[in-house]
């Protein structure tokens, strides 16, 4: 699928504005609408989670507003999909994986996400955002994930990784044919119609089998 932006960590943060803007101007809106989803967050602190998102996106020149799925309950309550109706952009932010990935998985909200970006909106995913998008995740162990991104699994906070390491851990998942994409935070990997292009602070390493390709940002 496309019109997928997936960011290695460190979402909203001054080092993020130069990749947020080419994010917000690839909309081609004059003040695009985006929603901000702090689910991964809702352990932590959810409502200061989703204050960053909409401050870093209103400088921006967004229309930018907070749905607040923290649970399950949340997540298959169908009101809160009307909340997505006419988005150019969801942004999904850090935190819990696991908690994201359970709260998201098979429910109108998700299948309301999956709608949207069919008909054009663009998908972000920060960390835990980036993670869940996948067909696996790495979280302590290998597990599913939604699967929007087929063969692919994302491990975000990747600046400090050595490649070789990591390719020769997870030789069994890239046998199988899965593509691992490391990213560094503050960075995005944008998945859209003109193929991949990376954006922000660092770099991303694709994995696949037994090679490995670092791709430096573009800005």
């Amino acid at each position: 699928m496309n019109n997928i932006l997936l960011v290695g960590g460190g979402e909203f943060q001054e080092e993020c504005l130069a990749m947020d803007s080419y994010l917000v101007e690839s909309l081609n809106k004059k003040h695009p609408r985006v929603a901000i989803i702090p689910t991964a967050a809702a352990n932590q602190r959810p409502e200061k989670a989703a204050e960053n998102g909409v401050r870093h996106f209103d400088a921006l020149g967004a229309n930018v507003n907070p749905i607040m799925i923290l649970n399950k309950a949340h997540a298959e309550d169908e009101i809160y999909c009307n909340d997505l109706n006419g988005v150019d952009l969801i942004y999904l932010t850090g935190g819990d994986p696991k908690h994201l990935l359970n709260t998201l998985y098979q429910t109108p909200f998700m299948a309301s996400i999956t709608e949207a970006v069919s008909k054009g909106a663009t998908l972000a995913g920060s960390s835990a955002g980036a993670m869940v998008l996948g067909s696996k995740m790495r979280y302590r162990s290998w597990m599913p994930a939604i699967g929007l991104i087929s063969n692919t699994a994302v491990l975000p906070h990747h600046e400090n990784s050595v490649p070789e390491t990591v390719s020769s851990e997870n030789q069994s998942e890239l046998q199988s044919g899965m593509e691992i994409i490391g990213i560094d935070s503050a960075t995005g990997v944008f998945l859209g119609d003109n193929g991949v292009k990376i954006k922000g602070k660092g770099k991303a390493v694709f994995y696949s089998r037994s090679t490995f390709k670092i791709i430096e940002s573009a800005s």
